[in-house]
């Protein structure tokens, strides 16, 4: 007889202290969200100033793209039920192409209907048997399964090391196929940047293509938006590039833009787009508005507001004693604010304890714990929206104090 295959489950140790966090009450995961994701947002029945969503600009809940999602909604119906290959493909979902390619200064650009089903559906398409796929092992999971997933092989280097990256590019220029490296722009978690100075050098010396994940900076950094490597100039260095609505354009869906001849590719190749039903019209049409507006002279306001508000409320933190570290473009060394701010937690269970004192507060943060990032590294991920004011950044400093006073996690200076 087998062994039962649900076995693992008891003995996952990620199970066990999430029921242990139950059983405490400092479960900090499916909270129930009651409205839109804005600046204040209902979460488990109360108001609560908003920390935990990627709404960066402040667009998610904006009339203009509730009124698109509908108008949308109205013309195409819930759901297209259907694959973009057969009968899924609109008009709508052709103009937001047709807006991204103009956007990034790209030939072609082609919409999924999520982000991670971008990367699985890039990757697997471009990784053949023979190629490799040299990743940095702080990459988002879509990246890494789409490399996992894909037929070729994956190197994954340490995080923005670029001696590993550089040894992994030699390695992989002995092989008899070709070479993608994929790194974030922006990391998700800890919110520093990716070395694009250093990975499109080496890229470009070893023969590789690379494919840069902007999802994190697409609406954010860069003009006009368009993310970090125009920010530091090598949008042109950069093959393709990926990014997603749901983040900061209030939409939903993935998309990548680049030469021609490959987003043509991808059509007939993509596994993860020829095989899935298309983006909900809603969504497509909800992007189409972020894009205008992140593009418009308003868009450059809330990125200035998103910069300030990310600026102090990191300075606000490091004065606590929390240990926010700054953010630069390496080489350069150009100070960036990312508008996600990485306060680190001693254990797993602090990190759950730091939570829910925030949360009776009325702030919601996100909580990464162990499988989630490695043992030891537990932390709050604190994501800063444009539209949040200058009242709701005081609430956060007055609760990270309490935080500080409680549970002792930091050196408080004196005074604070």
């Amino acid at each position: 007889m087998s062994k039962d295959l649900f076995a693992k489950v008891q003995s996952y140790e990620a199970y066990a202290l999430r029921q242990e966090l139950e059983l405490r009450n400092l479960l900090p995961y499916f909270r129930t969200v009651q409205g839109p994701p804005c600046a204040v947002t209902m979460i488990g029945g109360a108001p609560r100033v908003n920390l935990g969503s990627s709404n960066y600009l402040g667009l998610s809940g904006d009339p203009r793209l509730t009124e698109a999602a509908h108008l949308a909604t109205q013309r195409y119906g819930t759901s297209i039920n259907g694959s973009r290959l057969m009968n899924g493909t609109t008009a709508l979902h052709l103009e937001v192409e047709a807006a991204v390619a103009d956007w990034f200064g790209e030939e072609d650009a082609l919409v999924f209907s999520s982000g991670y089903s971008t990367n699985l559906g890039v990757i697997g398409a471009l990784v053949g048997p023979q190629d490799v796929a040299v990743c940095d092992a702080g990459d988002h999971a879509s990246i890494l399964d789409g490399a996992g997933l894909a037929r070729g092989r994956l190197l994954p280097f340490r995080h923005n090391r670029m001696d590993r990256l550089e040894a992994l590019l030699r390695r992989a220029a002995d092989s008899d196929g070709g070479t993608l490296v994929v790194v974030d722009t922006v990391y998700s978690m800890q919110g520093d940047l990716s070395d694009i100075v250093g990975v499109t050098t080496l890229s470009r010396r070893y023969g590789a293509r690379l494919l840069a994940d902007e999802a994190h900076a697409t609406g954010v950094l860069g003009p006009t938006g368009q993310g970090v490597a125009a920010l530091a100039c090598l949008a042109d260095a950069v093959d393709l590039r990926m990014g997603t609505f749901s983040k900061a354009l209030g939409g939903s869906g993935g998309f990548v833009t680049g030469p021609a001849d490959v987003i043509d590719f991808l059509r007939v190749q993509a596994r993860s787009f020829m095989f899935t039903a298309a983006a909900p019209p809603s969504g497509i049409g909800a992007a189409l508005t972020g894009i205008r507006i992140a593009q418009s002279a308003e868009g450059d306001e809330r990125r200035q507001h998103l910069e300030a508000n990310a600026a102090r409320l990191r300075t606000a933190l490091a004065d606590l004693g929390f240990a926010v570290p700054a953010v630069s473009l390496a080489a350069a060394g150009t100070q960036v604010q990312t508008p996600i701010l990485r306060v680190p937690a001693p254990d797993d269970l602090t990190a759950a304890r730091m939570w829910k004192v925030l949360y009776d507060h009325g702030i919601y943060v996100n909580v990464a714990l162990y499988p989630a990032v490695p043992k030891g590294q537990s932390q709050l991920r604190v994501s800063v929206m444009a539209t949040h004011t200058e009242e709701h950044l005081e609430r956060v400093v007055d609760a990270f104090t309490v935080v500080a006073r409680k549970l002792a996690v930091v050196d408080m200076p004196d005074g604070a």
